[in-house]
Protein backbone atom coordinates (compact mmCIF):
# COMPACT_ATOMS: atom_id res chain seq x y z
CA UNK A 1 0.00 0.00 0.00
CA UNK A 2 0.96 3.63 -0.49
CA UNK A 3 0.60 6.02 2.40
CA UNK A 4 -2.00 8.78 2.12
CA UNK A 5 -0.72 12.19 1.15
CA UNK A 6 -1.69 13.69 4.51
CA UNK A 7 -1.75 12.41 8.05
CA UNK A 8 -4.66 10.15 8.98
CA UNK A 9 -7.23 11.66 11.33
CA UNK A 10 -7.50 9.04 14.08
CA UNK A 11 -10.46 10.51 15.94
CA UNK A 12 -12.59 7.46 16.81
CA UNK A 13 -16.10 7.29 15.31
CA UNK A 14 -18.72 8.45 17.81
CA UNK A 15 -16.20 10.25 20.03
CA UNK A 16 -17.88 12.78 22.35
CA UNK A 17 -14.52 14.48 23.07
CA UNK A 18 -12.78 16.09 20.06
CA UNK A 19 -9.21 15.92 21.40
CA UNK A 20 -7.29 12.96 22.83
CA UNK A 21 -5.87 12.60 26.32
CA UNK A 22 -2.07 12.57 26.55
CA UNK A 23 -1.00 8.93 25.99
CA UNK A 24 1.39 9.03 28.95
CA UNK A 25 -1.71 9.15 31.18
CA UNK A 26 -3.17 5.99 29.67
CA UNK A 27 -2.31 2.34 30.44
CA UNK A 28 -1.78 1.41 26.77
CA UNK A 29 1.37 0.80 24.77
CA UNK A 30 2.14 0.36 21.08
CA UNK A 31 4.86 -2.25 20.46
CA UNK A 32 6.68 -3.09 17.23
CA UNK A 33 8.68 -6.30 17.52
CA UNK A 34 11.62 -5.78 15.17
CA UNK A 35 12.75 -9.39 15.49
CA UNK A 36 16.24 -8.91 16.84
CA UNK A 37 17.17 -5.95 14.64
CA UNK A 38 18.95 -3.01 16.20
CA UNK A 39 16.68 -0.71 18.17
CA UNK A 40 14.76 1.63 15.89
CA UNK A 41 15.66 -0.31 12.69
CA UNK A 42 13.82 -2.54 10.25
CA UNK A 43 14.98 -4.82 7.44
CA UNK A 44 13.41 -4.37 3.99
CA UNK A 45 10.64 -6.69 2.76
CA UNK A 46 10.15 -8.49 6.08
CA UNK A 47 7.21 -9.25 8.35
CA UNK A 48 6.94 -7.64 11.79
CA UNK A 49 4.41 -7.95 14.59
CA UNK A 50 2.71 -4.73 15.72
CA UNK A 51 0.55 -4.80 18.82
CA UNK A 52 -1.36 -2.65 21.28
CA UNK A 53 -1.42 -3.87 24.85
CA UNK A 54 -3.34 -2.81 27.93
CA UNK A 55 -0.78 -2.51 30.73
CA UNK A 56 -3.59 -2.60 33.30
CA UNK A 57 -5.90 -5.60 32.84
CA UNK A 58 -8.66 -3.72 34.65
CA UNK A 59 -8.71 -1.08 31.90
CA UNK A 60 -9.48 -2.74 28.54
CA UNK A 61 -10.23 -0.70 25.41
CA UNK A 62 -13.11 -0.65 22.94
CA UNK A 63 -11.74 0.99 19.79
CA UNK A 64 -8.33 1.31 18.20
CA UNK A 65 -6.48 2.45 15.09
CA UNK A 66 -2.93 1.73 13.96
CA UNK A 67 -1.41 3.77 11.14
CA UNK A 68 1.91 3.43 9.30
CA UNK A 69 3.06 6.72 7.79
CA UNK A 70 6.18 8.50 6.69
CA UNK A 71 7.82 10.05 9.74
CA UNK A 72 7.28 13.80 9.51
CA UNK A 73 3.90 13.62 7.77
CA UNK A 74 2.19 16.14 10.05
CA UNK A 75 -0.64 17.33 7.79
CA UNK A 76 -4.08 16.18 8.90
CA UNK A 77 -6.65 14.79 6.47
CA UNK A 78 -8.85 11.78 5.80
CA UNK A 79 -8.35 11.72 2.04
CA UNK A 80 -6.72 8.94 0.07
CA UNK A 81 -4.55 10.90 -2.38
CA UNK A 82 -1.28 9.02 -2.98
CA UNK A 83 1.97 10.02 -1.37
CA UNK A 84 5.37 9.16 -2.78
CA UNK A 85 6.63 7.78 0.55
CA UNK A 86 6.64 3.97 0.65
CA UNK A 87 5.91 2.75 4.16
CA UNK A 88 5.04 -0.89 3.60
CA UNK A 89 1.62 -2.28 4.53
CA UNK A 90 -0.32 -3.29 7.62
CA UNK A 91 -2.27 -6.57 7.55
CA UNK A 92 -4.92 -7.78 10.03
CA UNK A 93 -4.64 -11.35 11.30
CA UNK A 94 -7.44 -13.19 9.55
CA UNK A 95 -7.93 -15.77 12.30
CA UNK A 96 -8.43 -13.11 14.99
CA UNK A 97 -11.31 -11.22 13.34
CA UNK A 98 -10.44 -8.25 15.56
CA UNK A 99 -8.97 -5.81 13.04
CA UNK A 100 -9.94 -4.68 9.56
CA UNK A 101 -8.76 -2.08 7.07
CA UNK A 102 -9.84 1.50 7.60
CA UNK A 103 -12.28 2.92 5.04
CA UNK A 104 -10.97 6.47 5.50
CA UNK A 105 -7.17 6.15 5.77
CA UNK A 106 -4.62 4.13 3.85
CA UNK A 107 -2.07 2.03 5.73
CA UNK A 108 -4.46 1.95 8.68
CA UNK A 109 -6.24 -0.88 10.48
CA UNK A 110 -9.00 -0.45 13.04
CA UNK A 111 -11.37 -2.40 15.30
CA UNK A 112 -14.08 -4.60 13.79
CA UNK A 113 -16.47 -4.10 16.74
CA UNK A 114 -16.67 -2.32 20.09
CA UNK A 115 -16.09 -5.34 22.31
CA UNK A 116 -13.65 -4.93 25.18
CA UNK A 117 -10.05 -5.90 24.35
CA UNK A 118 -6.86 -6.27 26.33
CA UNK A 119 -4.59 -6.55 23.30
CA UNK A 120 -4.60 -6.55 19.52
CA UNK A 121 -1.98 -7.77 17.06
CA UNK A 122 -1.46 -7.07 13.34
CA UNK A 123 1.39 -7.59 10.88
CA UNK A 124 3.47 -5.01 9.06
CA UNK A 125 5.28 -5.82 5.81
CA UNK A 126 8.22 -3.44 5.56
CA UNK A 127 9.07 -1.63 2.28
CA UNK A 128 11.02 -3.60 -0.30
CA UNK A 129 14.75 -3.14 -0.78
CA UNK A 130 14.13 -1.36 -4.09
CA UNK A 131 12.24 1.48 -2.42
CA UNK A 132 13.92 4.65 -1.25
CA UNK A 133 15.28 4.91 2.28
CA UNK A 134 12.38 5.69 4.53
CA UNK A 135 11.63 6.38 8.18
CA UNK A 136 8.28 4.93 9.18
CA UNK A 137 6.13 6.11 12.07
CA UNK A 138 3.56 3.80 13.68
CA UNK A 139 0.86 5.77 15.42
CA UNK A 140 -1.96 4.24 17.48
CA UNK A 141 -5.28 5.46 18.80
CA UNK A 142 -6.85 3.65 21.74
CA UNK A 143 -10.34 4.49 23.05
CA UNK A 144 -11.52 3.26 26.44
CA UNK A 145 -14.96 4.66 25.65
CA UNK A 146 -16.55 7.51 23.67
CA UNK A 147 -15.37 10.08 26.19
CA UNK A 148 -11.78 9.02 26.78
CA UNK A 149 -9.30 8.18 24.04
CA UNK A 150 -5.55 8.47 23.47
CA UNK A 151 -3.47 9.00 20.32
CA UNK A 152 0.23 8.83 19.54
CA UNK A 153 2.18 11.95 18.70
CA UNK A 154 3.07 12.96 15.14
CA UNK A 155 6.40 14.56 16.03
CA UNK A 156 7.92 12.47 18.81
CA UNK A 157 7.90 8.94 20.16
CA UNK A 158 5.67 8.15 23.12
CA UNK A 159 3.69 5.18 24.43
CA UNK A 160 1.51 5.12 21.29
CA UNK A 161 4.03 6.27 18.67
CA UNK A 162 7.07 4.34 17.40
CA UNK A 163 9.54 5.35 14.64
CA UNK A 164 11.69 2.85 12.72
CA UNK A 165 14.25 3.58 10.04
CA UNK A 166 15.62 1.27 7.39
CA UNK A 167 18.61 -0.79 8.50
CA UNK A 168 21.28 0.09 5.96
CA UNK A 169 23.46 -2.87 6.88
CA UNK A 170 23.94 -5.40 4.08
CA UNK A 171 21.77 -8.54 4.12
CA UNK A 172 23.53 -11.49 5.77
CA UNK A 173 23.89 -13.31 2.43
CA UNK A 174 25.36 -10.31 0.61
CA UNK A 175 28.83 -10.98 -0.92
CA UNK A 176 31.55 -8.87 0.73
CA UNK A 177 32.84 -6.91 -2.30
CA UNK A 178 30.95 -4.38 -4.43
CA UNK A 179 30.44 -5.32 -8.06
CA UNK A 180 32.95 -3.80 -10.48
CA UNK A 181 32.44 -2.91 -14.12
CA UNK A 182 36.18 -3.37 -14.72
CA UNK A 183 38.70 -5.51 -12.85
CA UNK A 184 42.13 -3.83 -13.03
CA UNK A 185 44.24 -6.65 -11.58
CA UNK A 186 46.94 -7.94 -13.92
CA UNK A 187 46.61 -11.51 -12.69
CA UNK A 188 44.33 -14.50 -12.58
CA UNK A 189 43.24 -16.62 -9.63
CA UNK A 190 42.07 -20.11 -8.83
CA UNK A 191 39.33 -20.71 -6.26
CA UNK A 192 37.58 -23.48 -4.42
CA UNK A 193 33.86 -23.08 -3.70
CA UNK A 194 32.29 -25.21 -0.94
CA UNK A 195 28.54 -25.61 -0.42
CA UNK A 196 27.63 -27.11 2.96
CA UNK A 197 23.97 -27.81 3.69
CA UNK A 198 22.28 -26.99 7.00
CA UNK A 199 18.70 -27.91 6.08
CA UNK A 200 17.39 -30.25 8.77
CA UNK A 201 14.41 -30.90 11.01
CA UNK A 202 16.41 -29.52 13.93
CA UNK A 203 17.25 -26.24 12.21
CA UNK A 204 13.98 -25.86 10.27
CA UNK A 205 11.29 -27.81 12.16
CA UNK A 206 8.20 -26.00 10.86
CA UNK A 207 6.45 -28.14 8.21
CA UNK A 208 9.63 -30.09 7.46
CA UNK A 209 9.18 -32.54 4.52
CA UNK A 210 7.40 -35.74 5.52
CA UNK A 211 9.15 -38.06 3.03
CA UNK A 212 12.75 -37.98 4.13
CA UNK A 213 13.99 -40.07 1.21
CA UNK A 214 12.93 -37.28 -1.18
CA UNK A 215 15.07 -34.62 0.51
CA UNK A 216 18.12 -33.55 -1.48
CA UNK A 217 20.33 -30.69 -2.52
CA UNK A 218 20.63 -31.17 -6.25
CA UNK A 219 23.94 -30.72 -8.07
CA UNK A 220 25.55 -27.34 -7.50
CA UNK A 221 25.93 -25.80 -10.94
CA UNK A 222 27.41 -22.43 -11.85
CA UNK A 223 30.16 -20.58 -13.62
CA UNK A 224 32.76 -17.85 -13.38
CA UNK A 225 31.82 -15.06 -15.75
CA UNK A 226 32.09 -11.44 -16.77
CA UNK A 227 30.07 -8.47 -15.57
CA UNK A 228 27.42 -8.77 -18.29
CA UNK A 229 26.62 -12.46 -17.98
CA UNK A 230 23.63 -13.42 -15.81
CA UNK A 231 22.91 -16.92 -14.56
CA UNK A 232 20.06 -15.65 -12.38
CA UNK A 233 19.24 -12.38 -10.62
CA UNK A 234 16.76 -11.20 -8.03
CA UNK A 235 13.90 -9.17 -9.47
CA UNK A 236 14.13 -10.69 -12.97
CA UNK A 237 12.40 -13.61 -14.68
CA UNK A 238 14.02 -17.04 -14.52
CA UNK A 239 15.74 -18.05 -17.75
CA UNK A 240 15.01 -21.34 -19.50
CA UNK A 241 17.91 -23.13 -17.79
CA UNK A 242 16.69 -22.28 -14.29
CA UNK A 243 13.07 -22.94 -15.27
CA UNK A 244 13.87 -26.49 -16.43
CA UNK A 245 16.00 -27.10 -13.33
CA UNK A 246 13.22 -26.28 -10.88
CA UNK A 247 10.34 -27.78 -12.87
CA UNK A 248 11.91 -30.97 -14.26
CA UNK A 249 14.93 -31.40 -11.92
CA UNK A 250 17.13 -31.34 -15.04
CA UNK A 251 20.29 -29.21 -15.10
CA UNK A 252 21.33 -30.14 -18.66
CA UNK A 253 19.94 -26.95 -20.31
CA UNK A 254 21.73 -24.82 -17.70
CA UNK A 255 24.91 -26.85 -18.23
CA UNK A 256 24.71 -26.29 -21.98
CA UNK A 257 23.85 -22.62 -21.56
CA UNK A 258 27.07 -22.08 -19.59
CA UNK A 259 29.16 -24.03 -22.12
CA UNK A 260 27.66 -22.15 -25.06
CA UNK A 261 28.64 -18.81 -23.53
CA UNK A 262 32.30 -19.68 -22.91
CA UNK A 263 34.36 -16.97 -24.57
CA UNK A 264 37.80 -15.57 -23.96
CA UNK A 265 36.55 -12.02 -24.39
CA UNK A 266 33.54 -12.27 -22.09
CA UNK A 267 30.64 -14.52 -21.14
CA UNK A 268 31.60 -17.54 -19.05
CA UNK A 269 34.95 -19.13 -18.29
CA UNK A 270 34.71 -22.16 -15.96
CA UNK A 271 31.84 -24.60 -15.53
CA UNK A 272 31.24 -25.17 -11.81
CA UNK A 273 29.69 -28.51 -10.83
CA UNK A 274 29.29 -30.09 -7.40
CA UNK A 275 27.88 -33.44 -6.35
CA UNK A 276 24.23 -34.06 -5.48
CA UNK A 277 23.61 -34.74 -1.78
CA UNK A 278 20.55 -36.73 -0.71
CA UNK A 279 19.15 -37.29 2.79
CA UNK A 280 20.68 -38.24 5.21
CA UNK A 281 23.87 -36.84 3.63
CA UNK A 282 22.59 -33.34 2.81
CA UNK A 283 25.09 -31.82 5.24
CA UNK A 284 28.05 -33.28 3.35
CA UNK A 285 29.77 -30.54 1.33
CA UNK A 286 29.77 -30.09 -2.41
CA UNK A 287 33.16 -28.91 -3.74
CA UNK A 288 34.18 -27.36 -7.05
CA UNK A 289 37.19 -25.50 -8.45
CA UNK A 290 37.09 -22.60 -10.85
CA UNK A 291 39.30 -19.94 -12.40
CA UNK A 292 38.77 -16.17 -12.65
CA UNK A 293 40.47 -13.45 -14.68
CA UNK A 294 40.33 -9.70 -15.06
CA UNK A 295 37.53 -10.34 -17.59
CA UNK A 296 35.72 -13.18 -15.79
CA UNK A 297 35.95 -11.81 -12.24
CA UNK A 298 32.56 -12.94 -10.85
CA UNK A 299 30.87 -16.25 -10.22
CA UNK A 300 27.29 -17.46 -9.76
CA UNK A 301 25.90 -20.79 -8.56
CA UNK A 302 22.51 -22.48 -8.11
CA UNK A 303 21.60 -25.42 -5.86
CA UNK A 304 18.02 -26.63 -6.08
CA UNK A 305 16.15 -27.74 -2.95
CA UNK A 306 14.09 -30.89 -3.25
CA UNK A 307 11.27 -31.25 -2.42
CA UNK A 308 10.01 -27.72 -2.95
CA UNK A 309 7.78 -25.87 -5.43
CA UNK A 310 10.66 -24.13 -7.25
CA UNK A 311 13.02 -23.07 -4.48
CA UNK A 312 16.77 -22.92 -4.72
CA UNK A 313 19.86 -21.64 -2.93
CA UNK A 314 22.75 -19.79 -4.48
CA UNK A 315 24.50 -16.53 -5.16
CA UNK A 316 24.45 -14.23 -8.18
CA UNK A 317 27.29 -12.12 -9.58
CA UNK A 318 29.55 -12.71 -6.59
CA UNK A 319 32.46 -10.30 -7.07
CA UNK A 320 35.97 -11.60 -6.35
CA UNK A 321 38.03 -8.66 -7.63
CA UNK A 322 38.81 -5.45 -5.80
CA UNK A 323 41.34 -2.65 -6.32
CA UNK A 324 43.28 -4.19 -3.43
CA UNK A 325 43.37 -7.67 -4.94
CA UNK A 326 41.55 -10.97 -5.28
CA UNK A 327 39.32 -11.90 -2.35
CA UNK A 328 41.18 -14.36 -0.14
CA UNK A 329 38.23 -16.18 1.45
CA UNK A 330 34.73 -15.56 2.71
CA UNK A 331 31.65 -17.44 3.91
CA UNK A 332 28.03 -16.35 3.50
CA UNK A 333 24.80 -17.97 4.75
CA UNK A 334 22.24 -19.00 2.14
CA UNK A 335 18.46 -18.65 2.33
CA UNK A 336 15.87 -19.95 -0.17
CA UNK A 337 14.97 -18.13 -3.37
CA UNK A 338 11.73 -18.55 -5.29
CA UNK A 339 12.18 -18.98 -9.06
CA UNK A 340 8.67 -17.65 -9.66
CA UNK A 341 7.61 -20.40 -12.08
CA UNK A 342 5.73 -22.87 -9.84
CA UNK A 343 3.00 -22.37 -7.24
CA UNK A 344 3.26 -23.77 -3.72
CA UNK A 345 3.66 -22.54 -0.15
CA UNK A 346 5.40 -25.52 1.47
CA UNK A 347 8.05 -28.11 0.66
CA UNK A 348 5.42 -30.76 -0.06
CA UNK A 349 2.89 -28.54 -1.85
CA UNK A 350 1.20 -29.92 -4.92
CA UNK A 351 2.96 -28.09 -7.71
CA UNK A 352 1.35 -26.15 -10.55
CA UNK A 353 2.79 -23.74 -13.09
CA UNK A 354 2.58 -20.04 -12.21
CA UNK A 355 0.78 -18.13 -14.96
CA UNK A 356 2.14 -15.61 -15.66
CA UNK A 357 5.50 -16.32 -14.05
CA UNK A 358 6.79 -14.06 -11.28
CA UNK A 359 10.23 -12.53 -10.87
CA UNK A 360 12.89 -14.33 -8.85
CA UNK A 361 12.65 -13.25 -5.24
CA UNK A 362 13.13 -14.50 -1.72
CA UNK A 363 10.81 -17.28 -0.67
CA UNK A 364 7.82 -15.84 1.20
CA UNK A 365 9.48 -15.35 4.57
CA UNK A 366 6.79 -13.94 6.82
CA UNK A 367 4.05 -15.89 5.07
CA UNK A 368 0.54 -15.69 6.51
CA UNK A 369 -0.19 -19.28 5.42
CA UNK A 370 0.18 -21.75 8.31
CA UNK A 371 1.24 -24.45 5.85
CA UNK A 372 4.36 -22.44 5.01
CA UNK A 373 7.66 -23.33 6.71
CA UNK A 374 8.17 -19.57 7.03
CA UNK A 375 4.87 -18.71 8.76
CA UNK A 376 5.16 -15.34 10.51
CA UNK A 377 8.95 -15.51 10.30
CA UNK A 378 11.58 -12.88 9.66
CA UNK A 379 15.10 -13.30 8.29
CA UNK A 380 16.37 -12.74 11.82
CA UNK A 381 14.32 -15.78 12.92
CA UNK A 382 15.46 -18.01 10.08
CA UNK A 383 18.52 -20.21 10.37
CA UNK A 384 20.64 -20.55 7.22
CA UNK A 385 19.82 -23.46 4.92
CA UNK A 386 23.48 -23.71 3.90
CA UNK A 387 26.80 -21.92 3.94
CA UNK A 388 28.79 -21.04 0.84
CA UNK A 389 32.55 -20.59 1.22
CA UNK A 390 35.09 -19.42 -1.36
CA UNK A 391 38.81 -19.94 -0.77
CA UNK A 392 41.52 -18.47 -3.00
CA UNK A 393 44.02 -21.23 -3.82
CA UNK A 394 46.46 -19.59 -6.25
CA UNK A 395 47.22 -16.26 -7.92
CA UNK A 396 48.92 -16.19 -11.32
CA UNK A 397 50.51 -12.85 -12.34
CA UNK A 398 50.29 -11.89 -16.00
CA UNK A 399 52.75 -9.89 -18.04
CA UNK A 400 51.75 -6.20 -18.16
CA UNK A 401 51.55 -6.48 -21.97
CA UNK A 402 48.69 -8.96 -21.51
CA UNK A 403 46.67 -6.47 -19.48
CA UNK A 404 45.57 -3.66 -21.77
CA UNK A 405 43.75 -1.01 -19.80
CA UNK A 406 40.63 0.85 -20.75
CA UNK A 407 41.13 4.52 -21.47
CA UNK A 408 41.84 6.36 -18.25
CA UNK A 409 42.23 3.13 -16.23
CA UNK A 410 45.33 2.19 -14.31
CA UNK A 411 46.28 -1.46 -14.38
CA UNK A 412 47.42 -3.01 -11.11
CA UNK A 413 50.37 -5.10 -12.27
CA UNK A 414 50.83 -6.74 -8.88
CA UNK A 415 49.30 -10.18 -8.50
CA UNK A 416 46.66 -9.11 -6.01
CA UNK A 417 47.44 -5.49 -5.16
CA UNK A 418 49.75 -6.33 -2.27
CA UNK A 419 53.12 -4.87 -1.32
CA UNK A 420 56.45 -5.85 -2.89
CA UNK A 421 57.14 -8.53 -0.30
CA UNK A 422 53.76 -10.13 -0.99
CA UNK A 423 54.40 -9.91 -4.72
CA UNK A 424 57.76 -11.68 -4.35
CA UNK A 425 56.01 -14.68 -2.83
CA UNK A 426 54.38 -15.39 -6.19
CA UNK A 427 57.38 -14.68 -8.46
CA UNK A 428 57.75 -18.39 -9.18
CA UNK A 429 54.12 -18.90 -10.23
CA UNK A 430 53.71 -19.88 -13.90
CA UNK A 431 53.04 -16.96 -16.21
CA UNK A 432 49.89 -18.39 -17.73
CA UNK A 433 48.61 -17.05 -21.03
CA UNK A 434 45.08 -18.38 -20.74
CA UNK A 435 43.62 -15.19 -22.11
CA UNK A 436 44.99 -16.20 -25.51
CA UNK A 437 43.32 -18.53 -27.98
CA UNK A 438 43.59 -22.20 -27.01
CA UNK A 439 42.75 -25.41 -28.82
CA UNK A 440 41.84 -28.88 -27.71
CA UNK A 441 41.98 -32.53 -28.70
CA UNK A 442 39.11 -34.44 -30.27
CA UNK A 443 36.16 -35.33 -28.07
CA UNK A 444 36.53 -38.48 -25.98
CA UNK A 445 33.96 -41.27 -25.63
CA UNK A 446 30.58 -40.61 -24.02
CA UNK A 447 30.25 -41.63 -20.38
CA UNK A 448 27.62 -44.21 -19.30
CA UNK A 449 24.06 -42.89 -19.27
CA UNK A 450 23.04 -41.80 -15.77
CA UNK A 451 19.57 -40.75 -14.66
CA UNK A 452 19.03 -37.78 -12.39
CA UNK A 453 16.70 -39.75 -10.10
CA UNK A 454 18.87 -42.87 -9.89
CA UNK A 455 16.12 -45.02 -11.47
CA UNK A 456 16.32 -46.81 -14.80
CA UNK A 457 13.97 -46.57 -17.73
CA UNK A 458 13.97 -42.78 -18.01
CA UNK A 459 15.89 -39.87 -19.46
CA UNK A 460 19.48 -39.49 -18.32
CA UNK A 461 22.65 -37.59 -19.16
CA UNK A 462 25.95 -38.50 -20.78
CA UNK A 463 29.10 -36.39 -20.60
CA UNK A 464 32.22 -36.38 -22.75
CA UNK A 465 35.38 -34.28 -22.52
CA UNK A 466 38.27 -33.02 -24.53
CA UNK A 467 41.58 -31.65 -23.28
CA UNK A 468 44.09 -29.00 -24.15
CA UNK A 469 46.39 -30.14 -26.98
CA UNK A 470 49.68 -29.02 -25.42
CA UNK A 471 51.13 -27.28 -22.37
CA UNK A 472 53.57 -25.44 -24.62
CA UNK A 473 52.04 -22.28 -26.02
CA UNK A 474 54.30 -22.38 -29.05
CA UNK A 475 52.82 -25.75 -30.07
CA UNK A 476 49.20 -24.62 -29.86
CA UNK A 477 47.38 -24.56 -33.13
CA UNK A 478 45.53 -21.31 -33.71
CA UNK A 479 41.89 -21.96 -34.64
CA UNK A 480 38.72 -19.84 -34.67
CA UNK A 481 37.91 -18.55 -31.20
CA UNK A 482 34.48 -20.21 -31.21
CA UNK A 483 36.16 -23.63 -31.18
CA UNK A 484 38.74 -22.87 -28.52
CA UNK A 485 37.25 -22.55 -25.05
CA UNK A 486 38.91 -23.42 -21.77
CA UNK A 487 38.10 -23.94 -18.13
CA UNK A 488 40.00 -24.45 -14.88
CA UNK A 489 41.33 -27.90 -15.66
CA UNK A 490 41.91 -27.02 -19.34
CA UNK A 491 39.10 -29.45 -20.13
CA UNK A 492 35.79 -28.92 -21.92
CA UNK A 493 32.59 -30.77 -21.05
CA UNK A 494 29.68 -31.59 -23.35
CA UNK A 495 26.39 -33.19 -22.32
CA UNK A 496 23.47 -34.85 -24.09
CA UNK A 497 20.28 -36.61 -23.14
CA UNK A 498 20.13 -40.41 -23.25
CA UNK A 499 17.90 -43.31 -22.18
CA UNK A 500 18.81 -45.15 -18.97
CA UNK A 501 18.69 -48.87 -19.70
CA UNK A 502 17.36 -51.25 -17.06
Amino acid sequence: MIASSERCNQTPPGAKVPTPTDPKEGPFKLIVDNKGSDAGKYLPDQTYVVSIRALDEKRPFMKFMITAEGAGDDRQSDDLRPHKAEVGSLKPLQEDHIATYSATCLNTVMNVDNSLKKSVTVHWISPKTSERNQRVRFRAMVAENDEKWYAGSTDREDKLSVVLEKDKASPPDQPPLPQLNVCRLCSEARYEVIFKGQWSRGNHPLNFPEKLDEIAFETMIGTSHDRNFTLWEQGYKAGNGLRVMVVDYDDLPMHNYIIEHMNLEGGTRTLIRGKRRQYPYTSEPQHALFRVSRIHHMFSVIIQMRPSPDWFLGTSKYELCSNEGWLSNHTIPLYPWDAGVMNGVSYDSERSITQPSDNINRVGVGSFDKASPFFQMNLNDLKPFAYLTVNRLDVYPLNPEECPSAEGDEVNVKPWGGNEEEEQEFDDEPQLAESRTRCFSDWGAWSPCRGTSGACGGVGTQIRTRHEVSDDYNDWEVKPLAKCYDNLENTLFESRECFVEC
